[in-house]
């Protein structure tokens, strides 16, 4: 709109002067100049003279019109006295010319005019351009501005339910070290009764070592028993492996017959293979005479093939024997191995209880206990403290590995909240070369602008000075024009300077706003952070008091610990390509782009071309199962919804003969339909009786083959 208005201001400006110049009485007057030929000078006079007496006439009316002084009427004296001499054709001539001039100049200041709006309208179009990206750039500003302070908020809470996990922390801490206190008082009682019953325990360990001895003399004995034992099992063991290899070389030899008579078997199928492999009855005819002719070398071959018939059965009924001798001998050594390992084991137990009970005996001799009681007393009380002592080391590391935990959380967000402080610094030195430039462009408009305001004044002052010697009936016209001109020209030019002022103030002063808006908060941000720093630094020294008089034990391989490295690699390598991404995003994306594009466009398509075979090869093989299905079994199944199945047969009549079945959790039912009511007997019998669908399809094959094979027999005949 203030553009549509800035135009019709021009308009309604230069309306006036168009008008004034494109007058046609001064083109009427002076035209006959236009038609001058030299050689008819007298004739052009005369028809030049009333031109020119009407021409003198209306400047002595301007003059009179206009207030005199003593140099217009002297102008005025002179042009009365030169009235009476007729003006010369190359005057009029020239008049002619100045006039065409000044149109022409008139045209190329009109021309320069409008070349200036154009170049004014594209100033604005950027200037709108450039306001409209302040405007989405500030926006996001403070669409950022208010996510950094919902994170802030956020920040806040946690730092607030930190502060009160570390006050129920510590609380935790005083009364576990009130309740340590109490055990280390009842552990030193404890220690002073225990004191009091190793005195009691010397004086009555005298006797319990009496029996320990005699426990050793049994347990002595008892061992010699069990070496007795041990040697008699070695011997039957020798004994068996003995056995067990004789049992080896016997499969050996049962082995041996075995393939001896499978290369016999082998012959007599050959020979059975050639016996009946003749062709005609004529060959065996021919043959059964040859042989006829050999038969005594056949009945002494028939003789000698059964007796090696009767000895291969002997070697049979020999193996089957040997291989029963094996079964036997392998079901013996199957159970003397476990025997031997039980013998093997308690050799071992027994070196090993000897062994452990030298040692708890020097022990307890080394710590004065000399009892049994005594020593699992003070093992149970040792136990306890450790256990003790190990589950409060446990609680500790539990409370550093959350206060670890707190740590690095506070770490990432502090680290979060300064690249969000470097990204808004960033932004604000963009706004602010975006003010800079602004600025340089408002000063490059408002120059324009003085120089259109300069071309204008200019322009105003060639036409006062070419209209002043019009003559004064115009002059009033003229004074009352001009007049309303120069107020038209000052409220343009009122306009144009509010215009021009305006968004640009607004501009600067809402930029300035942002600035120190943000500079505000990144000083309540720094502060935050250097808040949240002591508060780390104190926890970390809380930390190190609380950990100084624990033992912590870490693990060589610590899975939390490499857990941990890889959590901070993975973010590391996010962080790098985020900035990455950022950076391709400020630049604009040209470089990396088209490549990527072309790269995810040929993975794209080729993915659908996998697609495409895949469904291509899915479809036919599926097609090419269902008739696999059809021509085997007979029966055409359809899927008409979810879990409903229509079964059609190969020898049915018509399309309308056709079985549907559901599937349900506890397995297939058929569906009633008029197809299945007139099969009432095969559904009574194999369905309701036998509850068997295959035997119920294929006794339907059956009737419906028998059918179609009666009726085409009937056909034939």
């Amino acid at each position: 709109m203030a553009k549509e208005g800035d135009m019709s201001l021009l308009k309604d400006v230069l309306e006036p002067f168009r008008r004034v110049i494109n007058t046609d009485p001064p083109k009427d007057k002076l035209s006959a100049s236009t038609k001058l030929i030299f050689s008819d000078s007298n004739q052009s006079i005369k028809e030049d003279t009333p031109n020119l007496h009407s021409l003198g006439k209306r400047k002595s009316v301007l003059n009179m019109s206009a207030p005199e002084t003593p140099e217009k009427r002297m102008r005025s004296d002179s042009t009365s006295n030169t009235v009476s001499a007729p003006p010369s054709p190359w005057e009029a001539k020239r008049l002619k010319i100045d006039i065409i001039a000044a149109k022409a100049q008139i045209a190329k200041l009109e021309a320069r005019v409008n070349h200036q709006h154009t170049i004014r309208k594209e100033m604005q179009i950027l200037f709108e351009e450039e306001k409209t990206s302040l405007t989405e750039q500030h926006k996001r500003d403070q669409r950022a501005v208010s996510e950094m302070e919902e994170r802030l908020q956020l920040i806040r809470r946690r730092e607030q339910e930190l502060k009160d996990e570390y006050n129920e922390a510590i609380k935790q801490h005083m009364e576990k070290k009130t309740k340590w206190d109490k055990e280390k008082n009842e552990l030193q009682k404890q220690i002073a009764e225990l004191k009091d019953k190793l005195l009691e325990s010397n004086v009555s360990s005298k006797d319990q070592i009496s029996e320990m001895k005699k426990d050793m003399d049994e347990l002595l004995q008892a061992l010699e028993g069990a070496q007795q034992e041990v040697e008699m099992l070695k011997k039957e063991v020798t004994r068996q492996t003995s056995r067990a290899e004789q049992c080896t070389t016997l499969r050996t030899q049962v082995e041996k017959q075995t393939f001896e008579l499978q290369q016999v078997t082998s012959k007599l199928k050959e020979i059975e293979y050639e016996r009946d492999s003749y062709k005609d009855w004529q060959q065996q005819a021919k043959t059964a005479q040859k042989r006829l002719t050999n038969m005594a070398e056949l009945e002494k071959e028939v003789i000698r093939l059964r007796a090696a018939e009767r000895n291969l059965r002997d070697a049979v009924c020999n193996k089957l024997l040997l291989e029963e001798q094996v079964n036997l001998l392998t079901t013996k050594v199957e159970t003397l191995q476990p025997m031997q390992q039980q013998l093997h084991e308690a050799t071992v137990k027994i070196a090993a209880l000897e062994s452990s009970l030298e040692e708890w005996t020097t022990a307890a001799k080394n710590h004065g206990i000399e009892t049994s009681r005594a020593l699992s007393s003070a093992l149970d009380s040792a136990l306890s403290s450790q256990l003790n002592a190990v589950a409060g080391c446990s609680e500790a590391q539990s409370i550093l590995a959350q206060h670890t935990e707190e740590l690095a959380t506070l770490k990432f967000e502090r680290d979060k909240i300064n690249t969000k402080l470097n990204d808004l610094q960033i932004v604000r030195k963009n706004q602010e070369s975006l003010i800079h430039r602004l600025q340089k462009r408002l000063l490059l408009v408002t120059r324009e602008r003085d120089s259109y305001r300069q071309q204008l004044d200019s322009y105003e002052r060639e036409l006062t000075v070419s209209l002043s010697g019009e003559g004064a009936g115009g002059a009033a016209l003229l004074a009352a024009r001009v007049e309303q001109l120069e107020k038209a020209l000052q409220a343009y030019r009122d306009l144009l300077a509010h215009h021009d002022h305006e968004p640009a103030a607004k501009s600067l002063e809402s930029a300035r706003a942002e600035i120190n808006k943000y500079r505000d908060e990144a000083e309540a941000a720094k502060r935050d952070v250097i808040k949240l720093r002591a508060q780390r630094d104190q926890l970390q020294a809380h930390l190190e008091k609380l950990a100084a008089p624990t033992k912590v034990l870490h693990l060589a391989d610590n899975p939390a610990a490499a857990a941990h490295k890889q959590m901070q690699v993975d973010l590391e390598s996010a962080q790098e390509e985020i900035k990455k991404l950022k950076t391709a995003l400020r630049e604009g994306g040209s470089r990396a782009c088209p490549e990527e594009m072309q790269q995810l466009k040929t993975q794209l398509e080729n993915s659908r071309i996998k697609l495409q075979r895949m469904k291509e090869e899915f479809t036919s093989s599926a097609q090419e199962y269902r008739d696999v299905c059809y021509m085997l079994l007979g029966y055409k199944i359809d899927r008409t919804g979810h879990k409903n199945y229509r079964i059609s047969n190969m020898y049915a009549e018509s399309s309308d003969e056709y079985l549907t079945f559901t599937l349900c959790d506890d397995g297939i039912e058929m569906v009633h339909t008029e197809y299945s009511a007139s099969l009432g007997e095969l559904v009574e019998l194999h369905l309701h009786h036998h509850r068997s669908i295959p035997l119920f399809l294929s006794a339907l094959t059956m009737e419906l083959f028998t059918r179609t094979t009666m009726q085409q027999e009937v056909q034939e005949c």
